[in-house]
């Protein structure tokens, strides 16, 4: 059986799944002896104040949504009597993001939620299949749904 060493829980701020995931990361991290640290990546997401299509001189909301979730996971980690090895609220491409702070960590195990998707989401990628092809360590990909 693997033994893992650091495990990181890549989890999502806004969602009520985050404080799950980060759980389930906590205890594979407990029964392991590991090491666990966290990372949630805000995407860059210019807006245009009115609402319309992105200008030439958007207003950037990007470094207000990350101090947002660097709150919100210290939260987490305080109700669950977490105290995290690291904690990473990046900007960026999610699953890049993901992918660098798991080289930069460490981490033997990455662990991320999944939600089954249909219809035309289907045919888009999604951060969790990026991650699980792109990772150079293992990844659990909890089911979700």
């Amino acid at each position: 059986m693997e033994e893992y060493r650091h495990v990181l829980a890549a989890v999502e701020a806004r969602e009520a799944d985050g404080p799950r995931v980060l759980r389930h990361a906590q205890g594979l991290a407990q029964a392991f002896g590991a090491k666990l640290s966290l990372v949630h990546v805000v995407e860059y997401l210019p807006i245009d104040p009115a609402g319309d299509a992105l200008l030439a001189t958007p207003l950037d909301l990007t470094h207000d949504r990350r101090e947002q979730a660097e709150a919100t996971l210290e939260g987490w980690c305080r109700e669950a009597h977490i105290q995290p090895a690291g904690m990473w609220v990046t900007i960026g491409s999610i699953t890049q993001e993901i992918l660098r702070v798991r080289e930069e960590s460490g981490a033997d195990l990455i662990v991320i939620g999944h939600r089954s998707r249909r219809g035309l989401a289907a045919l888009f990628s999604s951060t969790e299949d990026g991650v699980i092809h792109h990772a150079n360590c293992d990844v659990l990909a909890m089911h979700l749904d």
